[in-house]
C-alpha cells in the first residue's frame, strides 16, 4: 500500500513538472515566409515539348495583385514583373528581376505568368488583361491564377501552351505534276487574343477585329519539292509548322482551317503557279497545347486531300529550331 501511494505521488509530481515545462516553453508558432521563392516548369513536358524541356532561360513576366486587406478577399490593381525561368526540365528556379515579397501583415498575393515577355504582349493593369499578337512561330504560354501568403506560400507553377500546333505531311502519287511548293498560308487567322489574368485556367479569347485577320504562312514549306508516296504506303516526316489560336477557327466542320497552297506546277504537268485551296477539319476539333499531323495527298485533277489528322504531343523538330 506504502509502495503504491509513493507511486502515486511521484506520477503526479512528473506530471505537474511536464504542465509547468509546458507552459514555461509553448510550441513558437510558425513564422512566415518573407520572399516570393517560385519554380516554375512547362506543360505537357514530353522528348517532343518545344524546346525539349526549355533547356535554354526563359524570359517570362509575372503579373501581381496584392490583397487589399487581411482576409477580404479583395485586390488591388494589377503589376508587371520581369522574371526568368531557369533552362532545364521539370520544376525549375524563377528568378525575379526586383525581388518579391510576401506582405508581412499575412495579406495574400496573385500571381499570373505568362511568356512571350517582350514583343507584342501589353498588359491593361485596371483590367486584368494581356493582349497577345499571333505570328504563327511563337509560342504563347500562361500559369494561370496562383495565390498564397506568407504562411501558405505558393512554390510551382506550370506554364501551359495556349495555342495548337498544327505540322504538315505533304506527298503524292504523281510529284512530277506540281512541282514544288512555293508556300502554304493558314487563311483568316485571328491574330488579335487576350488573357484574363484572374483566370484558374488560362485561355485565350480572340478580340480580334478586321485590320487583325490575316494569313499567316506555315514555317519550313517554301521550295519543298513534294515527296513521292512510298510503295509501301508510309508517310514522309511532317514538313512544316504553325501554332495557331483555336478562336473562332477550331478546325471543326462548322470552323475548318483553310489553307492555301502555291505549287509551281497546276497539278496536270503544267508550269504555271498554281494556287489551290484545302480545308482541315478534325473531329472535337484542334486542342489547345497539342500537335495536330495533318496530311496533304497532292493527287490528280489538281487535287489536294486532307487524308488524316492525327493528335499527339506538343512536338518539336529534331534540331530544335521550331521556335517557343
Amino acid at each position: 500500500m506504502n509502495n503504491f501511494i509513493v507511486a502515486a505521488f511521484i506520477s503526479i509530481a512528473i506530471l505537474w513538472g511536464l504542465a509547468a515545462c509546458s507552459d514555461s516553453n509553448p510550441t513558437p508558432p510558425p513564422l512566415p515566409e518573407t520572399v516570393v521563392c517560385l519554380e516554375g516548369s512547362i506543360g505537357a513536358s514530353t522528348r517532343g515539348v518545344i524546346g525539349s524541356g526549355y533547356e535554354r532561360d526563359l524570359k517570362v513576366n509575372f503579373a501581381r495583385q496584392d490583397e487589399s486587406a487581411v482576409l477580404t478577399g479583395t485586390y488591388g490593381r494589377w503589376a508587371v514583373h520581369k522574371a526568368v525561368r531557369q533552362g532545364g526540365r521539370g520544376n525549375r528556379p524563377i528568378v525575379f528581376a526586383e525581388s518579391q515579397s510576401y506582405p508581412a501583415d499575412g495579406r495574400h498575393i496573385r500571381l499570373h505568368g505568362y511568356y512571350p515577355a517582350k514583343g507584342e504582349p501589353t498588359t491593361d493593369a485596371g483590367g486584368g488583361k494581356v493582349t497577345f499578337r499571333i505570328d504563327g512561330t511563337t509560342d504563347i504560354m500562361a500559369t494561370g491564377i496562383l495565390e498564397g501568403n506568407g504562411y501558405v506560400p505558393v512554390t510551382t507553377c506550370t506554364f501551359r501552351h495556349l495555342l495548337t500546333q498544327v505540322r504538315l505531311v505533304c506527298y503524292s502519287d504523281r510529284p512530277a505534276e506540281w512541282g514544288t511548293i512555293k508556300g502554304i498560308e493558314a487563311a483568316d487567322v485571328h491574330t488579335r487574343q487576350e488573357l484574363d489574368l484572374s483566370a484558374e485556367t488560362p485561355r485565350l479569347a480572340d478580340i480580334s477585329v478586321a485590320e487583325d485577320i490575316r494569313n499567316l504562312p506555315v514555317q519550313d514549306i517554301a521550295g519543298l519539292l513534294i515527296p513521292q508516296v512510298a510503295s509501301d504506303g508510309s508517310l514522309p516526316e511532317a514538313q512544316g509548322f504553325l501554332l495557331l489560336p483555336t478562336s473562332p477557327v477550331d478546325g471543326t466542320a462548322a470552323h475548318p482551317l483553310h489553307l492555301r497552297i502555291t505549287t509551281t506546277k497546276d497539278g496536270n504537268g503544267n508550269p504555271k503557279e498554281t494556287l489551290s485551296n484545302a480545308f482541315v477539319r478534325i473531329e472535337g476539333g484542334f486542342e489547345i497545347g497539342k500537335s495536330h499531323i495533318v496530311s496533304l495527298f497532292f493527287t490528280g485533277a489538281s487535287n489536294i486531300q486532307t487524308t488524316h489528322v492525327s493528335v499527339e504531343a506538343w512536338m518539336e523538330d529534331e534540331q530544335g529550331e521550331m521556335p517557343i
